[in-house]
């Protein structure tokens, strides 16, 4: 017979191989990793953490029993010879069976209690002691993560701001699959259902950065469905807020912002907005939002309403790509040129119509690609007062439909999303009997979703928040159009 002293060389380099892969993998366990869920950042992180520890080591005393139990009936009843006869066999031990049934149910309640309690804190309402509540509407889609600040007027994407030491009531949704939300350092994750609103709540008790991310597969794009959690002092949420609410300085004519400005409103803007500052347009965005969604699952072949980000103070976010990348003018222009260098399966590559090309990359020139970056980074709060919005009166009608309408709409007869409105002036006024052409024009602005033409997606956003000179001017310019 043959015996093998040594391990053989394919052996031996797996285990050398395995080695600095298991310190690699072991590595994302540091208390200092983004993602860890031992460096805890609020209470709840922590007691799930305490939780975790108090399982682990009762699984290790069982695991060790087990073990040492197996090991020494293995070496205490060994056969050390041809010679040694079977042992007595003993069929049954109603004391042992008992025994051993018992104690399993008792460490499993044992670890049962404490675990469906901590779901339980987490999954019902803030508890009244912990003050002010911050309501969160989170919402998963396939790949990115919005939020909505009900409370506050605000909505944003893929960076999450809370105050330190204020709970956060999260009220969970999807628009299209199954997602989780999880924010490791500071709450345990609940899955986002479509149709089906779920609730959790969390407190962070550090100022920070901290990472978040979807924990239940989704497509192709999962393991890059992330966020960022800023956790503020309270007056920099304050400020935060109160920033979100002022609009941008407008570009100076002729500058690469004012170009860029133009190029976005031309090629973005059917799928994404920057302007969640005006009265009563937080409520319109998420309407438009809904109905821009909608419309795409009923026809998926109309790439010009899928839903997307909200821009709004883009400048002042910290990373792109849904907490891919750091923000920076060379990775913003990355991004627009060819998303999926940087995000693969990304829905603005496959759907815009800007990227309706042979080789899946932006229709744009470098130029203009610099200018649309240019000034979605100049989009930060502006030196207007707090809480001001862009004065729209006075601007004549053709700037403002450059500014809100090209996107969607055409001046001569080609379709974009919806109809070219070259004579809208002479058809206005046979559209509906006994309506004027001024009238239908300035109710179509209003309520848009009551004149949709047919074979069009009722998309079209309501535009009242403009003021009535605007609209007037509006009105005035569409009249012009031959």
């Amino acid at each position: 017979m043959h015996r093998v002293s040594k391990l053989s060389f394919p052996i031996r380099t797996a285990l050398i191989l395995l080695v600095p892969l298991a310190i690699v993998l072991l590595a994302a366990c540091t208390p200092d990793n983004n993602q860890s869920t031992f460096g805890t950042a609020g209470p709840i992180a922590k007691d799930q953490a305490d939780l975790f520890k108090f399982i682990f080591w009762i699984a290790a005393i069982v695991f060790v029993l087990v073990e040492s139990a197996v090991i020494y009936i293995a070496i205490r009843f060994r056969r050390r010879s041809d010679n040694d006869k079977l042992p007595h066999q003993t069929h049954g031990n109603n004391r042992l069976e008992i025994a051993w049934t018992i104690l399993p149910v008792l460490i499993l309640a044992v670890i049962a209690i404490p675990t469906l309690t901590d779901i339980w804190a987490q999954q019902n309402t803030v508890p009244e002691d912990l003050g002010e509540v911050l309501n969160v509407e989170a919402v998963g889609h396939q790949w990115w993560f919005e939020f909505r600040y009900p409370n506050h007027e605000v909505i944003t994407s893929n960076e999450l701001h809370i105050p330190i030491n204020r709970p956060v009531a999260f009220k969970l949704e999807s628009q299209d699959v199954i997602h989780s939300f999880w924010v490791p350092k500071i709450a345990g994750k609940v899955d986002m259902v479509p149709l089906n609103d779920n609730f959790m709540w969390m407190i962070s008790d550090e100022v920070g950065e901290y990472y978040g991310q979807c924990a239940e597969f989704c497509g192709i794009a999962h393991a890059h469905m992330r966020f960022r959690v800023i956790v503020h002092e309270e007056a920099d949420f304050q400020a935060w807020i109160n920033g979100m609410h002022t609009a941008a300085d407008a570009p100076i004519a002729g500058s690469p912002e004012a170009s860029g400005k133009n190029l976005f409103a031309a090629n973005c803007s059917s799928c994404h907005t920057n302007d969640s500052t005006t009265p009563g347009s937080y409520a319109r965005e998420i309407n438009s939002q809904q109905a821009r969604w909608n419309g795409w699952v009923s026809d998926i072949e109309n790439s010009g309403i899928v839903s997307a980000p909200n821009l709004t103070h883009f400048g002042t976010h910290n990373t792109i790509g849904a907490g891919l990348k750091d923000l920076t003018q060379e990775s913003l222009e990355g991004w627009i040129t060819d998303p999926s260098s940087v995000k693969i399966g990304t829905r603005m590559q496959k759907h815009a119509a800007v990227y309706d090309t042979a080789d899946g990359k932006a229709n744009l020139t470098p130029a203009e690609v610099s200018d649309i970056a240019t000034y979605l980074l100049s989009l930060k709060p502006g030196t207007a007062p707090t809480g001001a919005v862009i004065d729209t009166v006075g601007a004549d009608g053709a700037e403002i439909f450059a500014t809100n309408c090209t996107s969607c709409h055409s001046t001569g007869e080609d379709t974009i999303v919806g109809p070219g409105l070259a004579g809208i002036g002479e058809r206005a006024a046979l559209r509906v009997d006994g309506m004027s052409a001024e009238d239908y024009l300035e109710q179509s602005l209003i309520a848009p979703a009551a004149y949709v033409v047919d074979g069009f997606p009722a998309v079209m956003p309501e535009w009242s928040y403009l003021g009535d000179k605007s609209i007037d001017a509006l009105v005035d310019y569409l009249k012009t159009l031959n």
